[in-house]
């Protein structure tokens, strides 16, 4: 059955871009210039996913989704902006949106393509639907081993644009999985960590890595799915509020800057979510210069 979906953006000429490109995806779509014309459609029609700017007059994008997702709740919810998401880290943690696209330029279609078929199939997990390339991977068991690891992975990166990129968030990254997601460890208490430590059977940290002609990408998966779309909001929004003494209320913190320093970082961080079961972190950067724009937000929960 062909999955319907209505797209909301006051800009008639992206709308008929994005409406020519998902129907030759084999989607079916409707359009809407606002937000009260988007809900009149709903009234009308039965639809998987609403995408919508968030940026209209009148009604603005969160508050249509909220609206969206009150009438219908099973209907999908997508955001997408020009602008910098960041702007709007309190707004998506306060309507619990973790899916905001943002255009680029050129556009890339590419990822438009990999967000709409995450949303829609609930297919959200393995390096090798984000990037083409080869997959190399390993497992990791024994703490000591994670530096061995990470260095492995920068080296395999073609450039030291991608090995500048890739090294402090890879290490955020893997560390956070080895003992946060795998081993339970307090995230406030990172003074009681035991730091040598081996993993049991079944609890192992999975690494992989691929590149392909336009990027770099490494996931990293624990096998035990503790992370959630509010905690992660929750970090992001506090890293990116000052205090009144000008700097971050993160820095108060020590638990949460992992996440915030490898999405400054990279190009792009997706979160994937299976709960209970497992978390998989996806670091992708471009080639440099490839695409201009801000980077998206990408939560995804089964």
């Amino acid at each position: 059955m062909t999955a319907k979906i209505l797209l909301v953006d006051d800009e008639a000429d992206f709308l008929d871009i994005m409406t020519e490109f998902i129907e030759d995806e084999g989607y079916a779509v409707k359009t809407a210039t606002n937000g009260k014309e988007a809900l009149h459609i709903l009234e009308q029609d039965n639809f998987d996913l609403i995408v919508s700017d968030i940026n209209m007059p009148g009604m603005k994008g969160f508050e249509l989704l909220d609206k969206a997702a009150e009438l219908y709740p099973s209907l999908k919810r997508v955001l997408i902006t020009a602008y910098d998401v960041r702007d709007y880290i309190n707004m998506a943690k306060n309507y619990n949106i973790g899916n905001i696209i943002t255009k680029t330029a050129p556009f890339n279609f590419d990822e438009i393509r990999i967000f709409l078929n995450n949303i829609l199939t609930g297919e959200i997990f393995g390096l090798g639907l984000y990037v083409q390339g080869r997959i190399h991977q390993t497992y990791l068991k024994k703490s000591k081993d994670l530096e061995r690891v990470n260095h492995e992975v920068i080296e395999f990166m073609k450039s030291d644009y991608h090995k500048r990129k890739f090294r402090q968030a890879l290490s955020e990254i893997t560390i956070n999985a080895f003992f946060y997601g795998a081993k339970n460890e307090e995230g406030d208490k990172k003074h009681l960590w035991e730091f040598e430590t081996t993993l049991n059977d079944g609890e192992e940290v999975l690494v992989s890595w691929a590149c392909d002609n336009e990027k770099s990408g490494v996931a990293v998966t624990d096998q035990k799915g503790r992370l959630k779309k509010e905690d992660i909001l929750f970090w992001l929004e506090r890293n990116m509020t000052k205090g009144e003494d000008g700097l971050s209320l993160g820095l108060r913190d020590s638990h949460g800057k992992g996440l915030f320093i490898t999405r400054e970082t990279i190009d792009r961080l997706i979160i994937n979510i299976d709960h209970g079961k497992k978390t998989e972190v996806i670091l992708i950067n471009y080639e440099e210069g490839l695409y201009d724009g801000h980077r998206p937000l990408w939560i995804q929960e089964l």
